[in-house]
Parts: structure tokens; sequence; C-alpha cells
């Protein structure tokens, strides 16, 4: 997604001197790529503002093209790649339109691996309106400096969950540490356990320790985000407030 900022030369420039007109169109690609600097930065701000503890990719996916004095046009844009296949133009789209939460490489990749146990009756693991959160214990679940799972963590569990073929006998996989071992159990093998307090489906580590079996994430709906990222009206608001500004402060009168 992204925002245009132009400059409509053709308003003025019949009140400009010769040499005014010359030095015109540098004049207002130098505006334009100024303003486009400060709209940047007024969303890298809000983001802070408005996400939690954002990480710093998503801080620096807001970009600009600049301006020329043969294409008076800037363009804000936020980035549509990212590693693994998680794009910040992807997954900030719920929070700027609203709308379902973006499903990451992970979910997808849940929903893309079949629930290898006979209960599963042959469906995926995750239906495309579900999500798997990561639980808050810390014995479990290997967190980031921010407090989110580890990319890591994330590879080995779906690997781990591809490779097996049975949810009672999974593969360790060789990041995992040694007698770590994920699996998935379904909400009916979840109704058939006891001792379970939480009773949503989600995938486990067993441990083979005093608590051999460990809940790593929960299987939720997928939440809907209101648009609280206003990202048309910031960058409306930011050009409108800093180009004639900058644009007064050219010498091509």
């Amino acid at each position: 997604m992204e925002i245009t900022i132009e400059f409509d030369a053709q308003k003025i420039v019949g009140k400009l001197t010769e040499f005014g007109k010359v030095q015109l169109p540098q004049a207002a690609a130098t505006a334009l790529n100024q303003t486009a600097f400060e709209m940047r930065r007024t969303y890298q701000e809000e983001a802070r503002n408005i996400f939690k503890d954002p990480v710093p990719f998503t801080i620096n996916s807001f970009l600009y093209r600049k301006a020329t004095p043969e294409n008076l046009e800037a363009v804000v844009f936020i980035r549509d790649d990212g590693p693994k296949g998680n794009a910040p133009s992807d997954y900030l789209a719920p929070h700027i339109y609203g709308g379902p939460a973006y499903r990451t490489r992970f979910q997808k990749g849940l929903s893309n691996t079949p629930d290898p146990s006979p209960l599963g009756m042959g469906s995926s693991i995750l239906a495309p309106n579900r999500i798997m959160v990561p639980t808050q214990s810390p014995r479990g679940v290997r967190f980031t400096q921010r407090g989110n799972m580890s990319p890591g963590q994330y590879e080995d569990i779906l690997s781990s969950l591809k490779q097996s073929d049975s949810t009672r006998t999974a593969v360790t996989t060789g990041r995992s540490k040694a007698g770590r071992k994920y699996f998935y159990m379904n909400q009916t093998m979840i109704d058939e356990r006891r001792g379970l307090r939480n009773r949503k489906p989600g995938i486990f580590m067993r441990t083979g320790g005093r608590t051999p079996l460990m809940r790593i994430t929960s299987e939720i709906n997928v939440p809907t985000y209101t648009a609280k990222f206003k990202f048309f009206d910031i960058g409306d608001t930011t050009a409108n407030y800093f180009f004639p500004q900058f644009l007064s402060k050219q010498k091509f009168l």
C-alpha cells in the first residue's frame, strides 16, 4: 500500500519569472522529498504509539521513492516483501483497513499440514478461520527479548509436525533440545484427556520430566481488528502540513 505526493507546477508557473520557472522543478522535487521523509518519520512514531513494542523490521518497513525534477511525485509505501513470507504490507493491512488478523507463515504452514491423528479424519491441523497462539509459560516457549516466540521454535514445531506420522509418536527435530517432541492434540483428543485446565486444541511438547506434557500453543478463532492505524489520514495530514512549508523555503521566485 502507498500514498503519493504530487505537485502540479502549472498552478503557479504563470506567477514566476523565467529564472523561477527553470528552478521550480528542482525546488519542488526537494520539497516533495523532504515531505516524504517527514511522512515516514510520522508513520514510525505512530506505529510505536499504537502497537505494543513493534519489532525494528516493522518500524523500518515505511519507505519512500524520491521525486525528481523530471517526475514531481514522491511515493511513501509499506514494503511488500519480508523474511519467510511475512510482508509488513500484509500483516499491517488489518490494522489499516480493519478485518481478520493476518495469518503468518507458521499459521499457513499448519493449515497445509494434515492432522496425523486418526481422529482428525484427514483434515488439516488448522482451519482457515483459526490460528495458534503461544502460551505465556517460560518453561516451554523460547521467548525473544520482546516476549514473542522465537522464529527458531516456530520452525522446529512445523518441522516436527510435518515429519510426524502420529500425534502420539512425534519426531524430534535436529534443532530441538534432546527429548523434546512436539505434537498436536485436536478437540476430540482434548475432550478425552483428563487433567488439562485449558480445553482448547493445541500443540504440546513431550518433555519426559516431572511435567511430561507441556502445552506450547492454543488454538483460537482468528481475531478481527479495527482500523486503528490511519495510514492514509496520517499521510494526507502530514503532506498538507509540511509540503507548503518546505516549498516556500526553496529559492525559485
